[in-house]
């Protein structure tokens, strides 16, 4: 990242979600007190009348969330926030505790870059907080009332009770956070059974698998993140097949042409603990018409599935391919309930549209963002290919160094390549098949790299 960029990062407060919050609204950071009940631990303060009070120790924990954003685009993910403030108040019983932001700040003292990455920011979050402890009290007011009379009103004042907030004290406190940010990626494992059809059966088991090309066989499906199924280089929809540990079941009416390709890719995403990070997969499918340049939910083929299309800020990463092709982003427009195509041409009539959302979750329940960037070419001659064979159309970012992201993926001509045809380092990309793709074939070179936020508030200050 470049130090032009670098100066238009800000922080900001956020919700859990990431959107952002004013901070001095009621409840956008969260104080909660942990006072214990039996607390004893009491201090004498002097009033300015000269009489002496006692005052509380409390305790109270702030919780909170911050994220990134170069103008109005976030660029990490919510980042929590804690800490805690011993301080003391007058409070007698039956007082409650009312907490209200005064000042907010929050700005990066520090950033770290390799290779013109962003790789380390230093955040500091400076709070001012105003404290009251209040409750709900009778006062009693006098109230005017009219008495009537056979010539003239006369009037008489009574006393009335009414409920009302009294503070009892109150107190200034502020706290200032240090947080050290770092975004991790998590590396995947990738598997890919590869067999072909034989134009008859829609059972296939882990006999059936091309063992030059693998030999685990069709792994546990529990025991990955997720999985794709492609039959000639198109994604199949999930309730086209059953999957289990060693079989494939197709449930379509027919079994697919003879020798077209059966690919079955298995991704599995580790946290830290090495858990498996499940995910949840959902395909929209449709028809092109030919003629259309936005397709809704109305359009969605509803024996596939009908959640229509989801909103892209709900899910970890979206796909679309057409007629099998993996497509460039900028080609391609996805909001919920919306496919705009932003390209000249359109896709031919009755060929398959299919956004795939992939939502990876946290233990918490929270979506894990992924960012994707894909590598365009076409196929010549050779069989290497470099950042210069790149269509720039797409993308000028090149062949990305796969030691710096999850997992990559090849397709050449609509279909999934199993690892062992090919190698990929920073800046070239290498088939070793004998047999080299028809010229002009589209290749495309997809990196997917899944973050998590790891921070941590190493020093806190209190004030």
């Amino acid at each position: 990242m470049s130090s032009e960029k670098l100066v238009k990062i800000n922080c900001c407060l956020t919700d859990k979600n990431g959107k952002i919050l004013d901070p001095y609204q009621p409840n956008a950071i969260d104080y909660i007190n942990l006072t214990p009940l039996d607390n004893k631990e009491q201090k004498q303060v002097q009033l300015p009348s000269g009489a002496l009070r006692d005052t509380d120790r409390l305790i109270v924990a702030i919780k909170g969330y911050i994220a990134l954003f170069i103008g109005d685009q976030r660029i990490s993910e919510p980042i929590p926030f804690k800490t805690k403030k011993y301080f003391y108040l007058y409070s007698p019983k039956g007082t409650n505790l009312s907490f209200r932001v005064c000042n907010f700040k929050c700005g990066i003292t520090s950033i770290y870059t390799q290779n013109n990455s962003l790789t380390k920011l230093k955040i500091k979050v400076n709070l001012a907080t105003l404290v009251h402890s209040e409750a709900i009290v009778n006062l009693v007011i006098p109230v005017m009332e009219t008495i009537p009379a056979d010539t003239k009103k006369e009037f008489k004042i009574k006393p009335e009770c009414i409920n009302v907030s009294k503070i009892f004290d109150q107190c200034l406190f502020s706290n200032e956070i240090e947080i050290i940010y770092q975004e991790e990626f998590l590396k995947a494992s990738v598997y890919q059974y590869n067999t072909f059809s034989d134009g008859f059966k829609k059972i296939y088991t882990s006999e059936d698998e091309l063992i030059q090309y693998g030999n685990q066989g069709i792994l546990d499906p529990s025991q990955v993140s997720f999985f794709n199924l492609y039959i000639n280089g198109i994604l199949q929809p999930k309730v086209s097949y059953n999957l289990a540990k060693g079989l494939l079941e197709l449930n379509t009416t027919d079994a697919p042409p003879m020798n077209a390709p059966i690919t079955l890719v298995f991704f599995t995403l580790k946290n830290r603990k090495g858990t498996i990070i499940p995910a949840e997969t959902y395909q929209y499918n449709a028809i092109s018409d030919g003629v259309k340049r936005e397709y809704s939910d109305l359009d969605e083929l509803k024996i596939y599935g009908d959640q229509g299309i989801i909103d892209p800020q709900e899910v970890s990463m979206v796909n679309l391919y057409v007629n099998g092709v993996l497509q460039p982003k900028v080609n391609y427009k996805v909001e919920k309930g919306l496919l705009t195509f932003l390209t000249t041409d359109l896709p031919p009539q009755g060929v398959p549209i299919i956004i795939e959302f992939i939502t990876l979750k946290e233990a918490k329940g929270e979506t894990i963002k992924a960012k994707s960037y894909t590598y365009h070419t076409q196929a010549h001659e050779k069989n290497t290919y470099t950042d210069q064979d790149e269509l720039k159309i797409y993308g000028d970012k090149g062949i990305l160094d796969p030691q710096n992201v999850s997992y990559y993926n090849l397709f050449v001509n609509a279909v999934s390549q199993p690892h062992i045809n090919y190698s990929v380092e920073k800046g070239l990309l290498t088939l070793q098949t004998e047999d080299m793709p028809l010229i002009g074939a589209p290749i495309s070179l997809q990196f997917i790299r899944v973050t998590i936020n790891s921070n941590e508030s190493s020093r806190i200050y209190y004030k």
